[in-house]
Parts: C-alpha cells; sequence; structure tokens
C-alpha cells in the first residue's frame, strides 16, 4: 500500500510540477482566491486528513479494521472544528470554489463513511479498494482547486 501512496504522490506532485498549459497555468489556484482564515482551516483539515490517510494506510497493511474505522469516522465527521469555522467562512468557500467543490467534499466524507462500514464489518478488500478511491478523489480535487498543494507530505 505505501508504493500505491508514493506513486499517488509522485503523480500528483509531478502535473502540479509541469502546471497547466496555456492561460490556465497563468490564473491563480481557486484556493488561492480563498481569504487567509478559510484557506488556513482547510490546510489544517487538509494535514489532518493526510495524517489520517497515514494511520489507515499502516493498518490496512496489518489487518486492523478496528483503526481504520476509527479513523474513517473521524474523516467522515470532519476534522476541524465546528467553532473555528462561521457560517460566513462557509459561504465564502462556496461562494469562490463553487457547488462542485462542495460535492466533491461531500462525496469524499461520504467514502470515508462506506470506509468505516466496511472497517466494522472486517472487510479488508472492500475496505482497500475505498481507501484508494479516497487517494483519487484527494488526487482529482487538488488537480483542480490546488495543483500546487501536496495531496500527503
Amino acid at each position: 500500500m505505501t508504493s500505491k501512496l508514493t506513486v499517488l504522490l509522485v503523480l500528483v506532485a509531478g502535473s502540479a510540477a509541469w502546471g497547466a498549459s496555456g492561460i490556465a497555468a497563468l490564473q491563480p489556484a481557486p484556493a488561492e482566491e480563498l481569504t487567509d482564515k478559510v484557506r488556513g482551516f482547510l490546510k489544517k483539515e487538509m494535514r489532518l486528513l493526510a495524517d489520517g490517510g497515514r494511520v489507515i494506510e499502516q493498518a490496512l497493511e496489518a489487518n486492523d479494521s478496528k483503526a481504520v474505522a476509527e479513523v474513517a469516522a473521524k474523516m467522515r465527521e470532519t476534522f476541524v472544528h465546528k467553532d473555528e469555522v462561521t457560517t460566513l467562512d462557509l459561504r465564502v468557500l462556496q461562494a469562490v470554489l463553487g457547488e462542485d467543490f462542495v460535492a466533491r467534499d461531500k462525496a469524499f466524507h461520504d467514502l470515508a463513511r462506506k470506509l468505516e462500514l466496511m472497517a466494522k464489518n472486517g472487510d479488508i478488500t472492500r475496505q482497500r479498494a475505498l481507501f484508494g478511491q479516497m487517494l483519487e478523489a484527494c488526487a482529482v480535487c487538488h488537480k483542480a482547486y490546488a495543483p500546487d498543494a501536496p495531496v500527503l507530505e
């Protein structure tokens, strides 16, 4: 599984390093247009999600469904504390990044919910497949909204 993460990181880093072609390469990434506060809590959540992904990767290698379920539940619930994010912050996020970003975020958290359920059922094969889908969702979203940001550090 470690090699899977390494390949994903290389692909995302490579496409970020080479950048998009034409005019798109000259435009700032959508995430760069967020307020510092909103960008800050997104970065915090991304760091925590990446840390959770590393724990899940190790747990899957050890066939530890209990650990997978615990971390997937945290990912499903979102790591960012609700008292840090105001309604206005959420409106800014939605206004700048749009409905597609919100839909992608909901889909990611739904994958985390499914991973949690499969982990509670002990289905390692399905856990691995869902975790792969989560990694792919991260890479696709980063490419669209923050191409210069690493998926996992």
